[in-house]
């Protein structure tokens, strides 16, 4: 049985929206996956926009003041957080990843944006790592 070209095609699927993209689900999932390659989870790193962000996704207790009143923490799913003035976007900080034993990171944006890991080598005198060159 033949079929005429207009018998053969298909009907366009609807358009699906697409979810928007979510901070607290790329973190938690390059969380789990950094702690499936058993890297050790030194900090993390946000921007102002993206706390907020986590606490607008998460809800309020999506970031956590330590328990003890004496220490200026934050954690997010057990990893210390920390506000970067200087660095934009979310960067996770590790340890295990680089075979010389350097802190390296990575950056969880969305996925139209610039991200990648990248190797602590030049640390500023505060302990964080300086912007990578190649990045935005």
């Amino acid at each position: 049985m033949s079929m005429s070209p207009q018998q053969a095609r298909r009907e366009p699927a609807p358009e699906t929206q697409a979810e928007p993209w979510r901070l607290t689900e790329a973190l938690n999932e390059k969380l789990a996956e950094l702690r499936g390659r058993g890297l050790q989870l030194a900090w993390i790193e946000c921007s102002r926009a993206d706390l907020t962000r986590l606490i607008v996704e998460g809800g309020e207790t999506a970031i956590r003041l330590d328990p003890d009143p004496a220490l200026d923490l934050a954690w997010y799913d057990g990893v210390e957080i920390r506000h970067s003035p200087v660095r934009p976007l979310t960067w996770v900080f590790l340890k295990g990843e680089d075979p010389t034993g350097e802190i390296s990171a990575h950056i969880v944006s969305p996925p139209d944006s610039h991200s990648d890991s990248h190797s602590d080598r030049d640390r500023d005198p505060g302990g964080a790592p300086d912007r990578p060159s190649d990045c935005p």
